[in-house]
């Protein structure tokens, strides 16, 4: 059961705030939960003003005269890059840019197996083709060896990047990183491509104008895929930048929202984020990223073909991501122990290394757990990619590990590594043993709810002008509403019930609960039920009417008791683990035989649409208890658990089963003797 954490505004903020401005008060209500209390606040965050000074940058004017020089002198110049989107996007407008000033220029961006970053293979090519100059994007922090190279052949170097550089700088004509120690810049949080933006407008005399009007749609594409904060400079780049690529210009865009069935009007930063940066993604995990390069900055009919590459390739990467989610699902099947880990490892043979961090995402949220999903390669080597929950540093995880890794790297809440296959079972003890000392009690995955809806809050117009927040992100999440015990009036199955949606009645107001990829036939909700739900709001119209739509990231039956249900869940896995647990506690979890006949009813009766969580709301029975149940039922052969809340599937059996002397219940039943 994922945790819920509500937000509380401060009322007598919120009336300083309606008195003051022209907030409707829900808007008022969520900016002040989230810390905006004054009007100071508020107007530097509604307040889309003016990027700041580009030659705040340290090394800028280094960057613009070596590139000028270069320029002037006919000299060759390539603009080197990155395959993701950030990257791409970040090649794209450098290249564009540089070649309407006359430059001689070309691009390079290694492909996936390359690696990232540069490398020695694409120096030497380059210089083969008698370039002078490279000009990173989105990469070169880190190049000192390759720097010396490219030096050591008589080319020259300039660096422009957004990660984090060690203490020593590579050589280079410039070196341009917000986050370089000495780089005296106001806001550190660019991406690559925000960078590369401001590097086109100290070309342009420090101009930002020009620059927007033609690459701000392009640069909003890579920030928002980057999932920096949205926030500051970013804000403004993609308020911007999502103004103009709604009429944007772009052959190769038009192409790509054409052909991916988007309206050009209504595109924001979640189509962005879900349709357009996946696509252009996919080009570096499934192909060549130089096919998104050249859809972007291509001028003929040849952009069309390469938009309708994106896409196909988009397509296989989310084949591939099912065919390893189904993997996954196999090999915990086999060995559920893999899931009560406090840190869940997982390892196949040749899982494509361009999905694996999008699979550990989906497990994250599945398992409410961090995550690290390792591929094995022929050569005896295993790329992984981790995802984690607010509070478990994956980084400082891997510094742990760092003896067993040959290189990894990362921040918070992900990061990637590159091990020995033979060392991956002592990779996962050394995991588990890190999370037991880091952290006696895990961090747990969190949703954080703006408000608790009320009847008032839910108008037209309230809704409506949430949309002044936009542009949504990173830093600047979509507010989440909470709804406690509404109304189910209907359970209707949509696309033949891949999707459900709640006809509710909630404090007065009808509105309708959108469930996407929750089957109906697997969701325990009936009529007349009450429910806990938490979700995005907005308002549709469809022939004229319009309708308030609550879109549902989480639902529970109304009634449960969080706090309660989760430190017994977390006895549970702890039992699981074999972590030392109080007698009296273990004492709690014994079932009587009255119990488990009641759980393994309910069981029956819900048929598909049992889980855990559905069960422990129905039955009212201690969850550490109810879930020892369970896993005896499952030990005795009369069911399967996997999955999203524990899912359950009831297995025919002949004849009968001796619960007591499953697995789970002896060991249970030794320990209280103890």
């Amino acid at each position: 059961m994922k945790k819920w954490t509500v937000l509380q505004s401060n009322p007598e903020c919120v009336k300083k705030i309606l008195s003051s401005c022209d907030l409707m008060p829900l808007t008022a209500h969520v900016m002040s939960a989230r810390g905006y209390n004054d009007i100071e606040s508020l107007r530097e965050f509604f307040d889309i003003g003016e990027l700041c000074d580009n030659h705040e940058l340290k090394d800028m004017q280094k960057a613009v005269d070596a590139i000028n020089q270069a320029v002037e002198n006919g000299e060759l110049i390539y603009v080197y890059g990155d395959y993701d989107c950030d990257g791409v996007t970040a090649s794209s407008i450098l290249y564009d840019y540089l070649r309407n000033m006359g430059a001689d220029v070309r691009c390079y961006i290694p492909e996936r197996a390359e690696g990232y970053g540069l490398n020695a293979s694409a120096i030497d090519r380059i210089y083969r083709e008698g370039a002078s100059l490279i000009v990173t994007v989105d990469n070169g922090i880190s190049a000192v060896s390759e720097a010396e190279y490219i030096y050591s052949l008589g080319m020259k170097l300039v660096i422009t990047d957004h990660h984090q550089p060690s203490e020593a700088l590579p050589r280079a004509e410039a070196v341009v990183d917000p986050h370089r120690s000495d780089c005296p810049s106001s806001f550190k949080e660019l991406a690559g491509v925000g960078v590369a933006l401001k590097l086109l407008a100290a070309l342009d005399d420090g101009n930002y104008d020009i620059v927007t009007e033609q690459y701000a749609d392009i640069a909003a594409i890579g920030t928002i895929a980057d999932v920096v904060p949205l926030v500051s400079e970013n804000r403004i780049i993609v308020t911007r930048g999502l103004e103009l690529l709604r009429n944007t210009e772009n052959a190769g865009l038009i192409s790509l929202i054409t052909e991916s069935g988007l309206s050009p009007e209504n595109i924001d930063s979640g189509s962005v984020a879900f349709v357009v940066a996946p696509r252009i993604n996919a080009s570096g995990r499934f192909g060549s990223a130089m096919t998104a390069f050249n859809m972007l900055t291509g001028e003929d009919e040849s952009v069309t073909e390469c938009a309708r590459e994106l896409i196909r390739l988009n397509t296989l990467r989310k084949e591939t991501e099912a065919q390893i989610e189904q993997e996954i699902a196999g090999i915990i099947g086999n060995d559920p122990k893999i899931a009560e880990k406090r840190v869940i490892v997982l390892s196949g043979s040749g899982w494509h290394h361009g999905v694996i961090g999008i699979v550990a995402a989906r497990m994250v949220e599945m398992y409410e757990k961090p995550v690290i999903v390792i591929s094995e390669d022929s050569d005896g080597f295993a790329r992984g990619s981790a995802r984690s929950v607010k509070g478990f540093n994956i980084f400082k995880c891997f510094e742990y590990c760092k003896e067993l890794l040959v290189k990894f790297g990362g921040h918070e809440g992900a990061g990637g590594l590159t091990i020995k296959a033979s060392d991956i079972p002592a990779f996962d003890e050394m995991v588990q043993r890190y999370a037991m000392e880091a952290h006696p009690q895990m961090p747990r995955y969190t949703i954080t709810i703006d408000k608790l809806a009320s009847g008032s809050d839910l108008s037209f117009e309230n809704i409506s002008d949430l949309k002044r927040l936009q542009p949504y992100g990173t830093g600047n999440a979509e507010p989440v509403f909470g709804f406690s015990g509404a109304l189910v009036n209907a359970v209707v199955p949509l696309k033949n019930g891949e999707h459900t949606r709640l006809d509710i009645e909630y404090d007065g107001v009808s509105l309708q609960a959108l469930l996407f990829r929750h089957h109906t036939a697997s969701l325990d909700i009936r009529q007349g039920d009450r429910i806990d739900l938490a979700g995005t709001l907005s308002v549709n119209s469809f022939k004229g009417t319009k309708r308030i739509s609550l879109t549902v990231c989480d639902y529970r039956l109304h009634g449960i008791r969080q706090d309660k249900y989760l430190a017994a869940y977390e006895a549970y896995e702890m039992f699981r683990r074999g972590e030392r647990l109080d007698k009296a506690v273990l004492m709690k979890a014994l079932p009587s035989r009255e119990e488990m006949v009641a759980v393994y009813k309910a069981v029956k009766e819900l048929k598909a649409a049992a889980d855990s969580e559905t069960l422990y709301a129905r039955l009212g029975l201690n969850a550490f208890k109810l879930n020892v149940i369970l896993d005896s039922f499952r030990d005795a052969g009369l069911i399967s658990i996997g999955g999203h809340r524990r899912s359950i599937r009831l297995i025919k059996q002949d004849g009968k089963v001796d619960i007591a002397a499953s697995e789970t219940m002896t060991r249970l039943k030794q320990l209280t003797k103890d």
